[in-house]
């Protein structure tokens, strides 16, 4: 099973997102902004991160930028979470880095199938 860092301003988002991976195996870290997301990475083996497009100071696509620019995280799966589904930003999350795109709110079995695809691909 993989360790899974979720990465969300709201509470009740990150926790829908741990218990479904949860009961899939996963093991999971939270973190509710991108500066908190970064001190975990710099601390613990990550496999996959699921981060919200829209926090409050750093933006999601700037920590998949800062994981992409760092030689230890920039080969982490992730996949780029929110309630947009404007092209220009998801192109803008593709451009960042990230692995794939969840729209909001969540389809659990799509949310499953893509942690499942992006574990299985090999790593950038």
């Amino acid at each position: 099973m993989a360790r899974v860092l979720i990465v969300d301003d709201e509470e009740y988002i990150r926790d829908l997102i741990k218990e479904v991976l949860l009961a899939q195996g996963h093991e999971f870290e939270l973190a509710a902004g991108g500066t908190e997301a970064l001190e975990v990475l710099r601390r613990k083996a990550i496999d996959l991160a699921i981060i919200d497009r829209n926090m409050p100071g750093m933006s999601g696509i700037e920590v998949v930028q800062l994981i992409r620019q760092n030689p230890k995280t920039k080969g982490l799966k992730v996949l780029m979470c929110t309630g947009s589904s404007v092209t220009k930003e998801i192109d803008e999350a593709f451009a960042a880095g990230a692995d794939d795109y969840l729209l909001k709110p969540l389809n659990f079995s799509a949310l499953l199938g893509k942690v499942a695809k992006a574990l299985a691909s090999p790593s950038k």
